[in-house]
């Protein structure tokens, strides 16, 4: 049996690659193909990600010989490359297959003239994108590339069975806070609808430019109903997702959010923009409702019949957790990772 060397994250990292790479790890393909994680990257000082990157290359440097595939969970960010590219060297220098698999969707068309990135891409065996969406776009914007493709969904960990009665009148968004992001969306959609209904709140999760929006959600007289956590993970992060009734995304960019996976996971109705590869799997009005990218107006629409009907909310709920546990299990991206893993047997 092919045995594989994953290389991405470190695994203190939040969210994103990390994640993903984590619930790999939960997977039988992992411990089927011997597979061991290096961590290339790490949030923390300057310091400390030289440190981090300087030690990946070094374990590189004594393991990557035992490895049949080199799998490069990556995005097409120039430092990202750079740090992960004495690796990428070392594997072309044993003949090992390399897989690159890219954790980005939108973002691909800046990136069309990025050397490194296309270089890499043409010396790699194998390219996956995170949904169908981005496999098309690849295949257009990149048509000088003719690296075989294929598509990995990220996985959903199963979660323990979802108490509706424990649901409260709460809306949460979790991320790293930026313009891309738009909190500001929620904010101008909830100003609408906050006198209507004083009893629901909205708790954002995460970090980014926290202080900014807080500012932003006060002074539009929100700070009474708007609760910002800062970043929670844990037993935290799963008590705010158990009972939390509504989800909302108001991203311009996504590759294929995990929190959407969650969301469903946990039995929370999603509002969403059409965002990232969720086109390939949204089903508008069973398991989320959809509204147009800056649409702040539609998302308040959005927003208010949720709250207004509860069955539907049920509903909605129930259906998107079967969903999910369904199409994105642990089980079923595991089969559709073992395929990939069979192509270079």
């Amino acid at each position: 049996m092919k045995k594989v060397l994953v290389v991405g994250s470190a695994r203190q990292s939040a969210g994103g690659v990390a994640s993903v790479i984590k619930l790999m790890e939960k997977m039988p393909t992992w411990e089927k193909y011997s597979c061991r994680w290096i961590g290339t990257q790490i949030q923390r000082s300057y310091m400390w990600k030289l440190w981090y990157a300087v030690r990946s290359w070094f374990v590189a440097l004594f393991v990557i010989w035992k490895y049949d595939i080199v799998h490069f969970h990556t995005v097409p960010d120039r430092i990202c490359l750079v740090i992960q590219m004495p690796i990428f060297l070392l594997a072309l220098l044993g003949r090992k297959s390399i897989i690159m698999h890219i954790h980005m969707g939108n973002q691909l068309r800046n990136h069309t003239d990025n050397s490194l990135f296309l270089w890499c891409l043409r010396k790699s065996d194998l390219i996956i994108l995170l949904a169908k969406k981005w496999e098309r776009l690849f295949k257009e914007e990149y048509s000088g590339i003719k690296t075989k493709t294929a598509v990995l969904y990220n996985a959903c960990e199963a979660v323990p069975p979802v108490d509706f009665s424990e649901k409260t009148k709460t809306i949460i968004m979790a991320a790293y806070f930026n313009d891309n992001k738009a909190p500001d969306l929620l904010f101008k959609a909830w100003q609408t609808l906050k006198m209507k209904y004083p009893e629901w709140e909205i708790m954002m999760l995460g970090n980014g430019e926290v202080e900014r929006f807080m500012r932003m959600s006060d002074d539009m007289s929100l700070y009474d109903v708007v609760t910002f956590t800062g970043y929670v993970t844990g037993k935290e992060k799963e008590d705010y997702f158990r009972k939390a009734s509504i989800y909302c995304m108001c991203s311009y960019e996504e590759g294929f959010p995990m929190v959407v996976l969650e969301s469903w996971a946990y039995g929370i109705c999603v509002v969403t923009t059409p965002v990232g590869g969720l086109p390939d799997v949204i089903e508008d009005g069973r398991n989320c409702l959809t509204f147009d990218f800056g649409d702040w107006q539609a998302l308040a629409e959005r927003l208010e019949y949720l709250i207004l009907n509860e069955e539907k909310r049920q509903q909605m709920a129930r259906y998107s957790r079967e969903f999910v546990m369904e199409r994105f299990s642990l089980q079923s991206i595991d089969k559709e990772l073992q395929r990939i893993y069979k192509m270079f047997d």
